[in-house]
């Protein structure tokens, strides 16, 4: 198996955070986040409690990176595409908790900030590493296609600037 320790890595790192991300979504859904974040921070927001934070971040963002680590050892391309999907997804998430939870002082915490950093960090690890299996293992099986696209998307663009110009003239 080609570049078995990024794929190592890229399972670890994704497992970690899915582990992460299914205790936080628990921790929304029953409560035991009240005292730090109660839901007056959601005001203004289109959620009247945590409940739908805490179904997401559970479902789709835990139970994504731990599909994405579990099947990081499949020779698939859509596992490489599925690890940087829930890289972005990860980012979005980290964006729309900051939106949300970072305009109240007293929600801008070190530990909060340490923790943000930290996976916004790992997100952009885990496209990386998943962006370079792509370029290396996946990439050279469309090469083909993707000339062609291109030269069918040129050639678009062309007739379109050829249609812009005769109109101007």
């Amino acid at each position: 198996m080609k570049h078995k320790g990024i794929r190592i890595a890229l399972a670890v790192i994704e497992a970690c955070i899915g582990m992460a991300a299914i205790g936080g979504g628990i921790a929304l859904l029953i409560g035991a986040m009240d005292q730090w974040l109660p839901v007056t921070f959601l005001q203004g927001t289109p959620f009247s409690d945590y409940i739908i934070p805490g179904l997401v971040l559970t479902i789709v963002v835990g139970g994504g990176m731990l599909l994405a680590a579990a099947t990081q050892f499949i020779q698939r391309e859509w596992v490489v595409l599925l690890s940087v999907t829930m890289g972005l997804v990860m980012i979005v998430w980290e964006i729309v908790e900051g939106a949300i939870i970072d305009r109240y002082e007293q929600a801008v915490v070190p530990s909060t900030m340490v923790q943000q950093v930290l996976f916004s960090v790992l997100d952009l690890v885990i496209i990386g590493l998943a962006g370079y299996l792509w370029m290396t293992e996946c990439r050279s099986q469309h090469v083909p296609i993707l000339t062609v696209i291109t030269v069918r998307i040129r050639q678009a663009s062309s007739v379109v600037v050829r249609e812009i110009k005769h109109e101007n003239l």
